[in-house]
């Protein structure tokens, strides 16, 4: 399956924000925007609301800094509701 992407960024990708504890954010849509492409994000531990977000700032590790794919977390949410 091809990953939409924009240059070193893809749909997939998780960054966490450049904090000791940060939470951990993937990009699910990229939007190319003029004069700034964004990438449309979710938290992965609340998969509820998507945010729109500036792909240049993903790419600022001030702000973001990548998970490797191997550290990538599973959304708590995966939109399938399940009896216990």
């Amino acid at each position: 399956m091809v990953k939409q992407s924009l240059g070193p960024v893809a749909v997939g990708d998780q960054f966490k924000l450049a904090t000791p504890n940060g939470p951990v954010f993937m990009v699910v849509k990229i939007r190319e925007m003029k004069p700034v492409d964004h990438a449309q994000i979710v938290k992965v531990r609340d998969m509820r609301s998507p945010t729109l977000i500036a792909v240049t700032t993903l790419l600022n590790r001030d702000f973001y800094v990548p998970v490797a794919p191997e550290n990538h977390q599973m959304p708590e949410n995966d939109g399938i509701l399940r009896g216990n």
